[in-house]
């Protein structure tokens, strides 16, 4: 279920034009997924530069944020199934690019765009 119907009966976040309603109280929390998936974002690129043996260390550095985005999900958006599963993705993700020569940003894309979809935190609303 997205979050759109999550939260429609609560007169939530999006208007036709699928803006997020900065006034309403959930706002707070979604921009607060949007700082956590930066961040995974932002780290997944210096991992992609980085040689092979430094990224394991900048991985681990992820697992605090991942750790967040869980919390977030059970306070704040009822323990989403959906949102536990692309986080989970995600994550794997972030460790696949450790795994590989030739990392690279397709490799997580997916995975976080699922996370912030309506099916996710809804961050692609902002």
């Amino acid at each position: 279920m997205g979050i759109t119907k999550r939260f429609l009966d609560r007169e939530f976040l999006l208007t036709i034009g699928r803006m997020l309603d900065k006034a309403h109280p959930q706002s707070q929390h979604i921009f607060a997924a949007a700082r956590l998936e930066d961040f995974i974002l932002d780290k997944a690129k210096v991992i992609i530069g980085a040689k092979a043996e430094k990224r394991q260390g900048l991985i681990s550095q992820c697992e605090e944020t991942f750790a967040s985005l869980r919390t977030l999900n059970s306070e704040r958006f009822g323990s989403s199934q959906s949102i536990f599963e692309s986080i989970d993705e995600l994550q794997q993700a972030v460790h696949r690019l450790g795994e590989i020569d030739t990392p690279s940003l397709g490799i997580i894309m997916p995975a976080l765009t699922r996370l912030r979809s309506t099916d996710g935190f809804g961050t692609e609303c902002i």
